[in-house]
């Protein structure tokens, strides 16, 4: 007598992880060909503070950030990648604060969603679904705050106050004197024109590199665990100050 097998609860479960995970995938291939062009902008006061924040959602953004001469500020990002439909650029009400987020990007680490990325990208599965290339044209004379994830921050003409942040790429500043920057993996290139900068500049995995104006006197404090520091000013009494920190990475100062 034959009997019928019948599938173990194991296998059934198998079964329909294996069905999710190619719904999934399938899903995700069918909203990958779109290409989208954001704008976003608002009027600022002189001297007001601009936020651009690209920190919170899966979208790795390359910034470049320009100043102009109007109290205009203009966003525009050229977005791409699986998950460009549902890309985001919003603006607080009454601000020129910035927050890219992605509309459907699950926050409970136990959904489905979560689940099949990891199951098929258990080392990587924190990788952007989705790519942008932001513009940012801002006053020169006002404050600037970029926060972001993955990829560059490049910041030029902005003479004011500068507080960049990034976690997996290298950041560039110039015409301003007063920046505070940090990366966790990349560079930072700073050129400062000023006699009096003020700058406190940290890294993990990566070096920093000071171009100053060759009258600097003022005092300056670097240290790094692996790698040299490089630094033809001394450290002064002068007006101005230098904090420079990397764990991985040459600390570099230059005259300009």
């Amino acid at each position: 007598m034959n009997a019928t097998a019948t599938p173990s609860h194991s296998t059934l479960l198998r079964s329909l992880a294996l069905a999710a995970m190619l719904g999934a995938a399938l899903f995700g291939f069918a909203r990958g060909s779109v290409d989208r062009t954001l704008q976003q902008s608002a009027s600022v006061a002189k001297g007001r503070r601009v936020v651009f924040d690209c920190s919170k959602a899966r979208v790795s953004c390359d910034i470049s950030a320009i100043g102009s001469a109007t109290q205009q500020v203009q966003v525009t990002a050229n977005v791409s990648g699986p998950d460009s439909a549902n890309v985001e650029i919003l603006r607080e009400p009454g601000s020129a604060h910035f927050v890219v987020e992605l509309k459907d990007q699950p926050t409970d680490s136990t959904s489905l969603w979560s689940i099949v990325n990891r199951v098929f990208h258990p080392s990587t599965w924190y990788r952007p679904n989705a790519y942008a290339s932001v513009a940012l044209r801002v006053p020169a004379d006002s404050e600037l705050v970029i926060s972001n994830t993955n990829d560059r921050i490049h910041v030029r003409g902005v003479r004011a106050r500068l507080s960049l942040s990034d976690v997996n790429g290298s950041v560039w500043t110039s015409d301003s004197a007063d920046v505070h920057a940090s990366t966790v993996n990349g560079s930072l290139y700073l050129s400062l024109p000023a006699a009096t900068p003020e700058v406190d500049a940290s890294s993990v995995n990566g070096k920093i590199v000071l171009i100053l104006a060759g009258n600097f006197t003022g005092r300056v404090s670097a240290s790094t665990v692996n790698g040299h520091v490089s630094n033809p000013f001394g450290n002064g009494s002068g007006a101005g100050q230098l904090k420079l920190s990397t764990v991985n990475g040459s600390i570099t100062l230059q005259r300009g």
